[in-house]
């Protein structure tokens, strides 16, 4: 007997289980697929900005993760080529400060939700083909599962991550890509006070290092620098993330990790891993959010309060009445007009001469300095935070 439902989600993190959820709690009958098993983990940069918090508080993801977890809401501070600019954001539905959970708690969180929502979870197995071409002829009409089940339904959605199956299924291309120059390591700690909560990041011209808590009293240490840093044997990555992390001391006093504990491997992410696209988002039966349908450079942490954002959005044009998502693409890319560049800026080791005017201008101006953490809660576009009259200003000077 094949399966039936309004909806196949293919993959439960940030982008399915949220919209999953929205979905559910529209009436629609959903299914979501995953080939991992929660609780489990994923390579992230964690970050969530009052915008997003927002949005999970009403999918109740936010209220399920707190029931289960002792979450660090933090200010945000920046520290740039010795320029420094903290405070809180703007806030939005009475969030003002930022959080950074680790992706086991967050991604379980979102999936228990979905799960008491309604939605039908399938996971440990994987999605192997498509029914249907994608086709006006041949719409998308369900997945076939490795354990040879078929589910069919009205939409199939992926979410399936920047190597997303359903796209590869699709044959859908990669287009307007760029790419970065930094790659990523971290771990978590144990044994790192916190007396107020704050996630840093400090940029110097040929590395970075971000910090702070996430949640149940660990610590995110996340080290930025050249290629290499990701590459070689599992000893010597760690090797090069321990020394970096303690070049930092301005802002994370070696002392401090002499006294703590690092409690898992590290993680890398080298810069091929963060190359950034777009995918066509949607067709006849089917469409991507997420990082499937875009995929921007980590630097501003924007994956998963976009992926959040696009399951809403995608949720609530398909329950509207005419039911379509005709508008989608055009959506979408109005979204991330400004910010696709914008993250792969910080993707980049900085350029003394644009960039220390740039950080000098918002560590000197207590209004540009808000509005730089309000272009990461999306309230503010990069175009209104470096507007003609502050570049001007800031630049006369050279």
């Amino acid at each position: 007997m094949v399966e039936k439902h309004d909806a196949v989600i293919v993959g439960a993190r940030s982008a399915g289980s949220s919209l999953a959820i929205a979905l559910a709690q529209r009436g629609w009958d959903v299914a979501m697929v995953d080939r991992d098993t929660f609780p489990s983990t994923t390579v992230s940069t964690h970050l969530i900005y009052p915008n997003t918090l927002a949005r999970l508080e009403r999918l109740g993801v936010l209220d399920t993760l707190q029931s289960k977890h002792e979450l660090a809401f933090a200010s945000h501070r920046l520290l740039a080529l010795g320029h420094e600019i903290a405070g809180r954001y703007t806030p939005i539905e009475g969030f003002d400060l930022g959080l950074a959970p680790r992706r086991v708690a967050l991604d379980a969180a979102g999936v228990d939700t979905a799960l008491a929502a309604g939605v039908t979870g399938i996971f440990g197995t994987r999605v192997v083909d498509l029914l249907g071409g994608g086709t006006d002829e041949d719409p998308v009409r369900g997945v076939r599962l490795a354990d040879g089940r078929e589910i069919e339904a009205g939409w199939v959605f992926g979410a399936d991550g920047r190597g997303s199956q359903v796209a590869g299924k699709l044959g859908l291309e990669k287009e307007r890509t760029q790419r970065g120059e930094l790659a990523f390591s971290y771990s978590y700690w144990s044994g790192i006070p916190v007396d107020e909560p704050v996630s840093t990041l400090q940029i110097n011209l040929d590395e970075m290092l971000y910090h702070g808590p996430v949640e149940d009293g660990l610590y995110l240490v996340i080290a930025n620098g050249v290629p290499d840093l990701a590459q070689g044997s599992k000893a010597e990555r760690e090797r090069k993330y321990l020394e970096a992390v303690r070049r930092f001391p301005e802002t994370l006093a070696p002392s401090l990790l002499d006294d703590a504990e690092m409690v898992t491997e590290v993680t890398v992410a080298p810069e091929t891993l963060m190359r950034g696209f777009f995918r066509r988002p949607t067709g006849p039966g089917w469409a991507l959010v997420g990082d499937a349908c875009y995929f921007k450079h980590p630097g501003t942490a924007q994956g998963i309060g976009d992926a959040v954002e696009a399951a809403l959005y995608v949720a609530d044009s398909l329950s509207a009445t005419d039911g379509t998502l005709d508008a989608y693409e055009e959506w979408r890319d109005a979204k991330s007009a400004e910010h696709y560049d914008w993250s792969f800026a910080w993707g980049r080791f900085p350029n003394p001469e644009t960039a220390e005017p740039l950080f000098g201008g918002w560590a000197s101006d207590p209004d540009a300095g808000q509005d730089l953490r309000d272009c990461l809660a999306r309230t503010v576009e990069p175009s209104q935070l470096m507007s003609k009259e502050r570049l001007e200003r800031w630049f006369a000077p050279a």
